[in-house]
C-alpha cells in the first residue's frame, strides 16, 4: 500500500497527459509548446535551484558516476554487439540501437520518481548523473555512428555541433550555471530566488503530463524483436548492473547508491528518439521500445521503490 500511495499520484498525472492527448483536448501544437516550455524552462529551473541549494560533500564518492556509467558503457557496447549479430543492423544502426539501450528517461521520469521515493537529499546525486549524461551519450553515440569516418572533417564538424548544442542546452547550462552559483557562494534576489521556486514546484508534476502526452506520440510502431531487446537491456540488465556495482561491489552511501539504482531504471528516454530521428534509422524500434519501456516501467519501478525505500 505505501509503494502505490508513492506511484500512484505519479501515474495519475501521466494518464491525465495522455487522455489530454489520446482524446484531442489538447492539440499536437498544444502538447509540443507545453513539452517546449517544460524543457526549456520547468526543468532547467528545478535543476538550477536544486544545484544551487545543494550541499556538496568535501569527499566526492567517485565510485559513485563510475558504477553508473561503468554500467551504461558495458550496455552500449553490448547493443552495439546484439545489433551486429542478432539483427544485422549498419554501424550507424548499432549506434542507435544502443542508444535506446542506454539512455535512461533521467528528467521527467527520473526527477520525479527519485523525489517522491527518495525525497530531496536524493536530488544532488542525481543533478551529478544529469550533468554529464547526454554529454557523455551523444558524444558516445556520435563516435559509434560515425566511427568509419573518425577523420574527416564532416565528422570533426558533426561532433563539435554536437558538443556546442548539449553544452548550450537548457538543461546543461542550469546545471553548470547553477553549479557555479553554489561553488561561489553568489547570492540572488530574494524575490528572484522566490520566483525561481515557484516555477521549480511547477517543473515536477507539468513534466509527468508531459510525459503523458508524449506517450500517444511514440506508440508501438512495430519491430517488436529489437524494441523488446532493447526494454529487456534498459530496464532489467542495466539496473542490474548498477545494483551489482553500487550495492554489492563498492562501499557507497545507501542514498546515492539507491539513486543510482533507479535513474538506471528509467524508461527508454525520448532524446533516444531524437538521436534516432537525426540519423533516420531505427525510429519504429525506438519509439516502440519507449512506449513499451514506459508502461512497464509501473511494474519496475514499483519494485525497485520497495527495494531502496526497505534498504535506506
Amino acid at each position: 500500500m505505501e509503494i502505490l500511495s508513492t506511484i500512484l499520484p505519479i501515474l495519475i498525472i501521466v494518464l491525465i497527459g495522455f487522455l489530454s492527448a489520446n482524446r484531442q483536448y489538447l492539440s499536437r501544437n498544444d502538447c509540443d509548446s507545453i513539452a517546449k516550455f517544460v524543457f526549456n524552462y520547468l526543468i532547467p529551473i528545478l535543476l538550477f535551484t536544486g544545484t544551487v541549494k545543494a550541499e556538496i560533500p568535501d569527499n566526492m564518492q567517485w565510485e559513485f558516476l563510475f558504477s553508473y556509467y561503468i554500467a551504461l558503457f558495458f550496455i552500449y557496447v553490448l547493443g552495439i554487439v546484439l545489433a551486429k549479430l542478432v539483427f544485422n543492423f549498419s554501424v550507424v544502426e548499432q549506434s542507435v540501437f544502443s542508444m535506446g539501450c542506454s539512455y535512461s528517461n533521467s528528467t521527467i521520469v527520473g526527477i520525479p520518481v527519485c523525489l517522491y521515493a527518495l525525497g530531496e537529499r536524493a536530488m544532488l546525486p542525481l543533478f551529478i548523473i544529469l550533468s554529464i549524461h547526454n554529454l557523455f551519450l551523444f558524444t558516445l553515440g556520435c563516435f559509434a555512428a560515425e566511427r568509419g569516418s573518425l577523420l574527416t572533417k564532416e565528422f570533426i564538424k558533426n561532433f563539435l555541433g554536437i558538443l556546442k548544442q548539449l553544452v548550450t542546452s537548457p538543461i546543461t547550462s542550469s546545471l553548470i550555471i547553477g553549479g557555479m552559483v553554489n561553488i561561489l557562494q553568489i547570492p540572488i534576489y530574494s524575490a528572484v530566488q522566490e520566483s525561481l521556486n515557484l516555477m521549480s514546484q511547477a517543473a515536477v508534476p507539468t513534466a509527468l503530463f508531459t510525459l503523458g502526452t508524449s506517450l500517444n506520440k511514440y506508440k508501438i510502431h512495430g519491430h517488436i524483436a529489437p524494441a523488446l531487446v532493447i526494454v529487456l537491456l534498459k530496464t532489467l540488465l542495466f539496473p542490474f548492473l548498477v545494483w551489482l556495482l553500487v550495492f554489492q561491489v563498492f562501499n557507497i552511501n545507501t542514498l546515492w547508491a539507491a539513486t543510482a539504482l533507479l535513474t538506471s531504471a528509467m524508461p527508454v528516454g525520448i532524446s533516444a528518439y531524437i538521436f534516432s530521428h537525426q540519423y533516420n534509422v531505427c525510429e519504429a524500434p525506438i519509439a516502440t521500445g519507449i512506449f513499451i519501456s514506459t508502461v512497464s516501467s509501473v511494474i519496475t519501478l514499483s519494485v525497485l521503490i520497495a527495494y531502496v525505500q526497505s534498504v535506506i
